[in-house]
């Protein structure tokens, strides 16, 4: 282990009277700084597209959908990794709003393709003016190299991760 680095409380405001000492290494704040950070903007982009009475997860789906259509459900629920019941639940909703038609598959006669309509299309394009406000501040603080290096790096480590998760889910035998 180096130097053990800064530890940063996700609930410090910056206005506490003195942080905690910790011996997390750079790994472990690393993991630490990628989990507080996607809360962060999860939270963020929940907020922002409240007036539309949506989530991040149904606008990340949405958005997948435009950009790829006649997935499967299991197919976006992979994309969106999120379980295939929560994809359901929200499918359906997208669906109920307008959003989202499921229609028979150019490729497959049992499985049913989902593609955005042109009300979804619209709506789409009005959220996405306010929920990508995220990466205009990330473009101001980091600029472009910082975020294509750091971009390429945590989806390699990811990769990794991933790996080693299949190695031990993967049974003995």
């Amino acid at each position: 282990m180096t130097d053990p680095l800064p530890y940063t409380d996700p609930f410090d405001d910056g206005r506490s009277p003195g942080r905690a000492a910790s011996d997390m290494d750079e790994a472990s704040s690393l993991i630490d700084a990628v989990f507080r950070f996607e809360r962060a903007v999860t939270r963020i982009g929940n907020t922002r597209l409240r007036p539309w009475n949506m989530t991040l997860s149904s606008y990340t789906a949405l958005r997948i959908l435009a950009g790829r259509p006649h997935l499967t459900l299991a197919q976006l629920a992979r994309r969106c990794y999120a379980r295939p019941q929560t994809m359901t639940r929200i499918v359906t909703q997208l669906e109920n709003r307008g959003f989202v038609a499921r229609g028979a598959h150019p490729e497959s006669e049992r499985a049913l393709s989902l593609e955005v309509t042109e009300e979804g299309r619209a709506a789409l394009e009005e959220m996405g003016t306010e929920v990508l406000k995220i990466s205009d501040t990330l473009n101001a603080l980091l600029g472009r190299a910082d975020i294509v290096a750091t971009d390429r790096r945590l989806r390699q480590a990811a990769q990794v991760v991933e790996t080693e998760l299949r190695q031990i889910e993967r049974p003995e035998g």
